[in-house]
């Protein structure tokens, strides 16, 4: 999004003047700054917030050991699915939508949805088990695949010494996890699609398990017709999950911002757009919630009426009034512009946001069977803080291991964005085997060399290496990678196709006990006609298989061995490996080549390698 040269940006305009990256950041300063805020060694601050965060999980232990029967209810696993299908709902548009300012959020939106799946697994879940499962294996899949470029960037500055010996237990932990990333031109084509990819699958899942936590609501309260009349409360759930996604991720990026001292990384600018986007989602939620009640007392029967007077005035009045009052007013405060660009309010109000939709979910299990009113609620606060205190905790500890922010996408923005002095030739000869190594200041430089030698008559084989993303030097080079998508499809087919296989082979479908093939397939055509039960988990289990199909492509693309030795030395600039082929021209001649093409048109800054090694040009 190039939102910094748009024709009505203004200092004065408060959403498209602030910048999306720090003017100073470049491709050094950024892998300096990320990477040393995961190798240095954990500050004060990080110990104080990681002891916060355990208390409460001590104490929700300690409750289980003492007052057996505190446990978590299903009003909290509906919400921590709400978030975690939130957060991968924003994470999903963000990336297909390829909006600049997704950088500075982007690793801690999608952390949040891992940990909160992760932790919505061990509530009673109101959804079913393959709905939960694609939910996180989606969530894991973009989690990972997107961190592949920020774990190489570790990886190399641990074997370069950056704070500890190479053979170190974290340098083979971060070698064994970057998978052999090398930044090749391929690589990145398929880190780009399977990225994509994961991210529109996470909006499937995220609408999948929206979908089954609403028919399971409907099932077991009073609007068991829901799917006829009551239509709101669907896009109700899904607009508050997007809500309370958009709370969760506003409280992180102004504490990573203030902790981390990511100021250049994590603007104003997300700042003033979280804001907004609270507002904006805050506002359809409302809307929803009026929707409802005006049209059951106006347009409703008289058991819409009597639901509608129980939800305002009578057992559900708690929950409602906590849920409007707490949920969905606070972020009408984001019409106010200083509020919306503060980091302070903005961090206070989206937490209360994000916890005041708790509400909303109706609870399942009681605390303690005959216990007293203090006890009840002394189970009920344990059983919130304790999941909030694990899920805190969770990403205290992965911000210790990766990235808060992404290295790759950011190092992209600031090449996009912020001018820069002329990139200089590395100092030293990295390894080159028999052929050359051309390093290049940008990727326009490398793909129009790629073009130059692409049309010799015997053309050396080549391949590009780079810090960031490099579609033009993959066209040029001629790199294609059409296995993410064959591979998606192939899963997604495999995964619908198995869990109709199960659903008719098994109980529900009628044939679990050992009666006859034509028993259990009129059973599961007896099931198959609601198509809500049976598209929703479809759906699950298709993203799941989509997954995996998606995964197996990047790892099949980290296999391919380059056109010429990756030199590891060069992380920093663009870079051209050259390995003349059969009978074609040598070295020198291919050398001499490259250094007469144009300086604005392919001329390299530095050439190493054989006879023609002659360093930086002067």
């Amino acid at each position: 999004m190039a939102a910094l040269s748009h024709p009505a940006a203004s200092r004065t305009d408060p959403l498209y003047g602030a910048p999306v990256v720090g003017p100073g950041e470049t491709v050094a300063s950024i892998g300096d700054a990320l990477a040393g805020a995961v190798l240095a060694p954990a500050g004060r601050r990080w110990r104080r917030a990681a002891a916060a965060a355990l208390a409460p999980i001590l104490a929700w232990a300690g409750s289980e050991a003492a007052l057996p029967g505190t446990r978590l209810d299903g009003a909290g696993g509906g919400w921590w699915i709400g978030l975690a299908a939130g957060c991968l709902m924003i994470a999903g548009l963000l990336r297909l939508a390829d909006v600049a300012w997704r950088c500075g959020i982007d690793r801690s939106v999608q952390s949040a949805a891992l940990l909160c799946a992760g932790i919505a697994a061990l509530h009673p879940v109101p959804v079913g088990p393959v709905s939960l499962a694609g939910l996180f294996a989606v969530g894991f899949g973009l989690w990972g695949a997107a961190l592949l470029p920020d774990l190489a960037v570790l990886r190399d500055r641990l074997a370069a010494g950056a704070g500890t010996r190479p053979g170190t237990l974290r340098a083979r932990f971060y070698r064994a996890l970057s998978a052999g990333w090398r930044g090749s031109a391929l690589q990145w084509l398929a880190w780009t699609r399977a990225c994509r990819g994961l991210a529109l699958l996470a909006i499937l899942a995220a609408v999948a398990v929206l979908m089954d936590l609403a028919l399971t609501d409907a099932l077991r309260s009073d609007r068991q017709d829901l799917l006829r009349r009551d239509t709101l409360r669907p896009v109700a759930l899904l607009v508050e999950a997007v809500l309370a996604g958009a709370g969760l991720t506003a409280a992180l990026a102004p504490a990573l911002r203030r902790v981390r001292g990511l100021d250049g990384l994590v603007t104003g600018r997300h700042l003033d757009i979280l804001g907004r986007l609270i507002l904006v989602f805050g506002l359809a939620a409302l809307y929803c919630h009026v929707t409802q009640i005006v049209t059951a007392v106006l347009y409703g029967g008289a058991a819409d009426r009597g639901a509608a007077a129980r939800r305002l005035l009578g057992e559900g009045a708690p929950a409602f009034w906590t849920l409007v009052l707490v949920g969905l007013m606070p972020s009408q405060l984001f019409w106010i512009g200083a509020v919306r660009r503060s980091a302070t309010g903005l961090g206070l109000i989206g937490a209360v946001v994000a916890v005041g939709l708790r509400a909303d979910h109706d609870p399942i299990a009681g605390a303690v069977p005959g216990a007293g009113l203090l006890a009840e609620a002394f189970a009920e606060a344990v059983g919130f803080l304790g999941p909030l205190g694990l899920c805190g905790f969770g990403l205290l500890l992965v911000f210790r291991l990766v990235p808060p922010v992404s290295i790759a996408q950011t190092r992209e923005l600031a090449l996009a964005h912020n001018p820069r002095a002329e990139a200089r030739a590395p100092e030293g000869v990295p390894e080159t085997g028999s052929g050359l190594v051309a390093v290049f200041a940008s990727e326009a430089g490398l793909a129009e060399a790629a073009r130059d030698l692409s049309v010799l008559d015997r053309p050396p084989r080549l391949d590009a290496f780079g810090p960031v993303p490099m579609p033009d030097a993959a066209a040029a080079l001629h790199r294609d990678e059409g296995g993410t998508r064959r591979l998606a499809l192939l899963g997604a087919v495999l995964g619908v196709a198995a869990f109709l296989a199960v659903r008719a082979f098994s109980g529900e479908g009628g044939a679990a006990d050992g009666s006859t093939a034509a028993t259990a397939l009129s059973g599961a055509m007896s099931w198959a006609m609601s198509w809500a039960m049976l598209a929703v988990p479809a759906l699950s289990a298709a993203v799941l298989g989509g997954t995996f199909g998606i995964a197996a492509a990047l790892l099949l693309a980290l296999t391919v061995r380059p056109d010429g030795v990756a030199p590891s030395a060069l992380t920093e600039p663009f870079v051209l490996t050259v390995e003349p082929s059969a009978g074609g021209r040598d070295p020198a001649a291919l050398a001499r080549r490259l250094r007469r093409l144009p300086e604005t048109g392919g001329r390299p800054l530095a050439l190493y390698g054989g006879a023609a090694a002659a360093g930086p040009r002067r």
